[in-house]
């Protein structure tokens, strides 16, 4: 009987948890969510959204490593959108002029990276912070739409010309140890 209790209450745990990850009508993610780049490179990544409720406009917050990664500019905000002033300097906010919007694959904005010289890697983090409100999903009319973020990741390799010249540094310490 414990046992059976048990498997209920698990169940029903996860049924709870997969309806509050279900019940989020904006989805914001990273595309592509997973990218590999070299030391010094410049790449895009798109921030993308699933917006199911009209809303009159977003803003963000954006978390990396700044060990890893750097913006040399502001974002590109989505054609859909009016850029607006984010007083947290990241440049994510924008409002929908005239009409609201709502719609799946909505492009927000395209972020423009700098990796730096350490090689490794750093999470993209969004969010909201929790009283601004010039961040999230105001809703047409009033308040605020509910937000899942789904975080993306930055890989970050040497270059291939280093890595040939270290194949070739260990080849010729290894032939003269020999000799």
């Amino acid at each position: 009987m414990k046992s059976i209790n048990r498997l209920l209450l698990i169940f029903l745990s996860g049924l709870m948890l997969f309806a509050q990850q279900v019940s989020a009508d904006v989805i914001v993610r990273f595309n592509p969510s997973n990218t590999t780049v070299y030391t010094s490179d410049t790449f895009n990544i798109d921030v993308i959204a699933d917006i199911s409720d009209p809303v009159l406009g977003w803003g963000l917050d954006l978390w990396y490593d700044p060990s890893f990664l750097s913006l040399p500019g502001s974002p590109i905000i989505g054609p859909l959108w009016q850029p607006a002033f984010a007083p947290d300097g990241d440049g994510l906010a924008a409002l929908a002029f005239p009409n609201s919007i709502s719609q799946n694959d909505i492009l927000l904005a395209t972020i423009t990276f700098k990796a730096g010289q350490t090689i490794g890697g750093t999470d993209l983090i969004l969010s909201i912070t929790t009283g601004d409100l010039t961040e999230g999903f105001p809703l047409d009319p009033t308040g605020f739409d509910q937000a899942t973020f789904l975080n993306g990741h930055v890989t970050i390799l040497p270059e291939p010309a280093s890595i040939v010249i270290l194949l070739i540094s260990g080849l010729l310490g290894i032939r003269r140890r020999r000799l």
